[in-house]
């Protein structure tokens, strides 16, 4: 590398005879300044071509591992004029502020070419970086956010002793190396610098030095770079695909803007149900679905109709798509970071997607199945748009079926298949109908160079979703679905018809500007938004015109690859084996892959069934000693049960006997008081006439020994009497007796009953377990 420094150096510094300019005119003493403008432009190689790359307003898009070409252009806008000799190196370093020995000398595989212009003259330098062979910093590792960067170039000025170096600085985003971009904005990075010189007094022909260099502003304008620069193989490739340039004073409408939804009325949403409920056979459509569709689907209907549209039952979603969708999102996918990086770019002015939300998940999961579903297409760029649009509509897994019917059933795929052919010859007919439709307004696309391409390829990769808004591209959606892939044609003329006046009145950059910023902008008005509708349902299509068409594409294509060079058609096609060969790989190591890991986890799945055996065998071993012990424990139990109802039995038995005894007992102690109390009432009626007869008869001188007789009858009345009471009393007893015995010959049985209950319930519980 110094060696090859050192050689370009000294070559640039060779002994000359230097003619002094006017500028050695001046007084010895003076300071000279000179205004320079330096543009930079960054070229990958790709397919045998030489490609420029994807840009921001300040950020390059470079693939991962590709060789890059850099062009710098040096321009003087001063009136004064500073010849500069020859370059002597193009220097890279990865960073705003590097250090010197931060810098990469880059291949300068010609000489410093030279020209002029309108502003001065004009040097233009090309270097070319390996970056797999010249590492520089991690300038060539996948990031997530750009990177700083800056592009130096040393120049020799006539009459100068000292080198002048411009440095240029912008910013670098690395992708991975199949990634795809369809958002191809072009722009030239342009930075103005002062360069001042001082005298010299020692070298008779380099009469001044170098004071300093100023950097005074870095701008970022759209660029034509095919038309400044011829022959150096710029040109869209196989993988990129031009679209609209930015602008830094007007900003366009934020993707996923909302607008006014019109509901439908009463009258629209009943015929409406009436249409679905009489559209039972997904094979056919009824006669006035296109008429219905043409005037909007009510917002409220859109998920059932887009489904039937794309003939998707729920017996299909339950059967087919819910065990699709969950196999593919659970396979590991190439496209997912690319996937990550997209979320955030994915309608940023709709708040279902914004950041944490489950709309960016939701999309995230759609995009990864389809991906793992169709490995050839995999993910692209504009894809996630079209998927957002299907789940403000839809849950995930219906979403991704009608997904599947649009890129399949519809042919959108094979606009994202290698190459891109299809989508040039969308292009191709598109530009042919714009031609016999509108030949005023193709003629002053061709007069500006504006290429279909450069604002159709957005339209197309992403059902016009990107840009314009919401309202309208439900209605665009409900169109196509309806009426098929022609539908691009027809929406695309539409817009370049209601547009023709603006865009006649336009420039190039005009016009580019018109188109991502008016245009979308104009139909937040729903007025206009009907009008597109209508005049693309009147567009006419003429199949015939269009067949003719793809023959021409397709013969101008054959043609084009006749014209190549045989070794490099070889090359192609050896390169195009090589890569079907890798996906092919690829497919095949995904399948042992997913073979291996089928394998690993029905192993498991056996082992866990083994492991669940044996744990079952033990459960039943254990189960089976528990039953026996529960037998053997039910036998005893039952053997007791008997006993106790034999003990039942004989002490119920026995007291019935007692109870017998005491009642026949009682009985007899009740026939003795009646007796007592008959003795009793009648001695003592008979005591009583007894009394009264004697204090009748006897005068008072027998008062006495009446008297005593009497007191031996009213003796012989108590004794009667207390022991009346003491036969009731026993009696008495005897009932209390008798009831305790029968509460505790009735507490017996219930305790026997209960515990009978208890045994047996114990007994069917142990059974069940």
């Amino acid at each position: 590398m110094l060696q090859k420094y050192l050689v370009q150096f000294s070559n640039a510094y060779r002994a000359l005879v230097v003619c002094c300019t006017d500028y050695c005119d001046l007084p010895s003493d003076g300071r000279l300044e000179y205004d320079f403008e330096v543009s930079l432009e960054i070229l990958e190689e790709c397919n045998n071509e030489i490609i420029p790359v994807a840009q921001d307003k300040d950020l390059f898009k470079l693939r991962q591992n590709r060789v890059r070409h850099f062009v710098l252009t040096v321009t003087q806008t001063s009136s004064s004029v500073l010849i500069l000799e020859r370059c002597c190196g193009l220097f890279l370093a990865p960073s705003h502020h590097p250090q010197p020995s931060d810098f990469v000398l880059l291949d300068m595989p010609v000489e410093m070419e030279t020209g002029t212009t309108g502003r001065g003259p004009l040097y233009m330098v090309k270097g070319i970086w390996n970056p797999c062979d010249q590492p520089c910093g991690d300038l060539n590792d996948i990031s997530n956010g750009g990177r700083d960067v800056s592009i130096a170039i040393d120049v020799v000025a006539s009459g100068v002793v000292d080198p002048i170096r411009f440095t240029s600085k912008t910013k670098f985003k690395i992708y991975q190396e199949s990634e795809r971009f369809y958002l191809y904005s072009r722009y030239t990075s342009q930075q103005q610098f002062t360069v001042a010189l001082k005298p010299n007094h020692e070298d008779p022909h380099r009469r001044f030095g170098l004071a300093e260099v100023k950097a005074k502003m870095i701008t970022a304008t759209p660029s034509k770079l095919r038309s400044l620069f011829s022959g150096i193989g710029l040109g869209p490739g196989d993988d990129d695909i031009s679209d609209i340039t930015e602008s830094e004073d007007e900003e366009p409408l934020i993707s996923g803007t909302v607008d006014t939804i019109e509901q439908a009325s009463e009258e629209t949403l009943k015929r409406w149900r009436t249409l679905l409920e009489s559209w039972t056979d997904h094979s056919t459509r009824p006669n006035e679905l296109v008429k219905l569709s043409r005037k909007g689907i009510p917002n409220s209907l859109r998920k059932e109709v887009w489904l039937k549209l794309g003939g998707i039952s729920e017996k299909d979603i339950e059967e087919n798509y819910i065990y699709l969708y969950d196999e593919c999102l659970h396979h590991e996918c190439r496209h997912e970071q690319v996937i990550l990086w997209d979320l955030n770019r994915t309608f940023p002015g709709n708040e279902f997607y914004h950041e944490g939300q489950d709309g960016q998940r939701q999309l995230y999961h759609v995009c990864k199945s389809y991906a793992g579903f169709d490995p050839e297409v995999g993910y692209c760029q504009g894809l996630s748009f079209i998927v957002a649009v299907l789940l403000l509509h839809l849950p995930e897994e219906k979403a991704f079926a009608l997904f599947t019917v649009i890129m399949n059933e519809y042919n959108f795929r094979d606009l994202f298949k290698k190459g891109f052919q299809m989508l040039q010859l969308k292009f191709f007919i598109l530009e042919k109908l714009l031609e016999d439709q509108m030949p005023d307004l193709w003629e002053h696309f061709q007069d500006h160079d504006l290429n279909t391409q450069m604002y159709a390829s957005q339209w197309f990769l992403t059902l016009f979703s990107a840009k314009f808004p919401l309202g309208l591209v439900f209605r665009i959606v409900d169109m196509f679905l309806t009426e098929g892939p022609d539908t691009l044609f027809k929406i695309a003329l539409a817009l370049l018809k209601l547009s023709k006046s603006e865009l006649l009145s336009h420039d190039f950059e005009g016009m580019l500007k018109y188109f991502r910023v008016s245009l979308p902008k104009r139909f937040m008005n729903k007025k206009h938004g009907q009008k597109l509708l209508s005049t693309a349902s009147s567009a006419k299509i003429q199949p015939g015109k269009v067949a003719l068409w793809e023959a021409e594409f397709h013969k101008l294509q054959d043609e084009k690859r006749s014209l190549e060079d045989p070794m490099r058609q070889l090359e192609h096609q050896l390169k195009q084996s090589v890569e079907a060969n890798h996906r092919l790989e690829q497919e095949n190591d995904m399948l042992v892959q997913r073979l291996m890991l089928n394998q690993v986890n029905m192993r498991h799945q056996l082992d866990e069934l083994e492991k669940r055996n044996m744990d079952l065998k033990r459960d039943f071993s254990k189960l089976n000693t528990k039953y026996e012990a529960v037998c053997e424990s039910n036998d005893l139990l039952s053997a007791e049960i008997l006993k106790t109802k034999n003990l039942y039995h004989s002490s119920l038995a026995e007291g019935d006997e007692e109870r017998s005894r005491h009642k026949l007992t009682i009985q007899e102690y009740q026939k003795v008081c009646r007796k007592l109390e008959e003795q009793h009432e009648k001695e003592k009626q008979e005591l009583n006439l007894e009394v009264l007869e004697v204090k009748a008869r006897l005068g008072c001188g027998i008062e006495g020994e009446v008297d005593s007789k009497t007191l031996s009858s009213e003796q012989r009345l108590r004794e009667l009497e207390l022991e009346l009471a003491k036969t009731k009393l026993c009696l008495v007893e005897a009932n209390c007796k008798a009831q305790e015995y029968e509460h505790r010959n009735t507490e017996l049985y219930e305790k026997l009953r209960n515990h009978e209950t208890s045994v047996i319930g114990q007994l069917k519980a142990k059974l069940n377990r």
